[in-house]
């Protein structure tokens, strides 16, 4: 038995462009929703990392701002 289900460890952040590729957003696109603050960010040792968090509620936020995506 693993150390993450030992503890039911989830992880709260992951590489953004790898992770964001597996939910069908592509290398600029999560770079530019990055920068716009679409998207919860931060450095890790020289590595963009994305916030879970922030990328699932994603198409909920760009709903309710009706497509211009941000933060408030």
């Amino acid at each position: 038995m693993s150390a993450a289900e030992t503890f039911n460890y989830k992880p709260t952040f992951s590489a953004l462009v790898p992770t964001c590729k597996a939910h069908g957003i592509g290398k600029t696109l999560a770079y530019q929703l990055a920068s716009e603050g679409a998207l919860d960010t931060f450095l890790l040792h020289g590595k963009r990392m994305v916030y879970l968090a922030s990328l699932e509620s994603l198409p909920r936020r760009l709903a309710t701002n009706d497509g211009k995506g941000g933060a408030e």
